[in-house]
């Protein structure tokens, strides 16, 4: 077994009926390709769907993985407390990610309630994950799941921890989804959440192109300044996809990107042939 298929999602809360009620239309594009994401995942039949978010308790020098039998998260913070998301943990694949992480010298943190005083209820499904679990379980999948907080590490360790992902769902013979949480640039408009810089528009537009040709190593040498300039949330995430893709026969797909309120949303899709044994020696999809 292995990774069967793998996304990226955006997070904007208004995504949630309950939460963007009639202002949904204005990023509509948006929810119709999360629903089509979605719906790929489900066809596949993961046992498992691992995703990557930019919103968990992040620590300085090593990802963070919730840890607990039970993952469970709402959107009290907006305002929306009786949406309620439950999914069962996959603690097998969370040990053999620990394992085979520490073979890349890259250390995890497995957070479990009343473990980390300090974290106290943090200790949760952040919107990073539940907006777009929400589209899953609406699906019919994504009722087992591991969540993966990113750290502000190398762009290069990133990459060789989503490869230590790739090798620890073939140990515990998983069959896996991946989704990597990602906002775009925050910086798009003149009323965006963080204020327009130009620089904006170039960082999503040499995203959207290396999400769709698979140029993964167009990301991976992707000028720093321009990353900062733009204002992200969730570059890192799409690096540990990456990698976890790494090797593998992929093939994408964007299914949509806008960012009406100057926060680039982008939808992609990466399939892979139902038979698939293995890596190859592809890293990218640049030729």
């Amino acid at each position: 077994m292995g990774i069967l298929i793998a996304g990226v999602s955006p997070h904007p809360p208004m995504l949630i009926p309950e939460i963007g009620g009639r202002e949904i239309d204005k990023i509509r594009r948006t929810a119709e390709a999360l629903k089509k994401l979605s719906a790929e995942i489900a066809s596949r039949q993961p046992e498992t769907v691992v995703f990557i978010t930019p919103h968990g308790p992040m620590f300085q020098e090593a990802p963070a993985v919730l840890a607990d039998e039970e993952l469970a998260g709402d959107f009290s913070a907006f305002r929306a407390p009786g949406v309620i998301l439950r999914a069962q943990n996959d603690l097998e694949l969370v040990q053999a990610l620990a394992g085979e992480s520490r073979k890349e010298e890259i250390e995890v943190i497995l957070l479990r309630r009343g473990e980390q005083d300090f974290l106290r209820e943090e200790i949760s499904l952040d919107h990073g994950v539940t907006v777009p679990l929400y589209f899953m379980q609406e699906a019919g999948t994504a009722q087992r799941c591991v969540a993966i907080t990113f750290a502000p590490l190398s762009f290069d360790a990133l990459f060789r921890f989503g490869q230590a992902l790739q090798r620890a769902i073939s140990v515990v013979d998983r069959k896996a989804a991946i989704v990597a949480s990602a906002d775009l640039s925050h910086r798009l408009t003149r009323s965006a959440p963080a204020g327009y810089h130009p620089r904006g528009r170039e960082y999503d537009d040499l995203v959207v192109e290396s999400l769709t040709h698979y140029q993964v190593e167009k990301l991976l040498s992707i000028d720093k300044e321009l990353v900062s300039d733009a204002g992200e949330c969730g570059l890192r995430s799409l690096l540990i996809l990456l990698g976890s893709l790494s090797g593998l026969p992929v093939q994408s797909q964007l299914l949509s990107y806008e960012g009406p309120f100057g926060v680039g949303y982008p939808v992609a899709l990466f399939t892979l042939p139902a038979q698939h044994t293995g890596p190859d020696k592809r890293v990218s999809g640049d030729g």
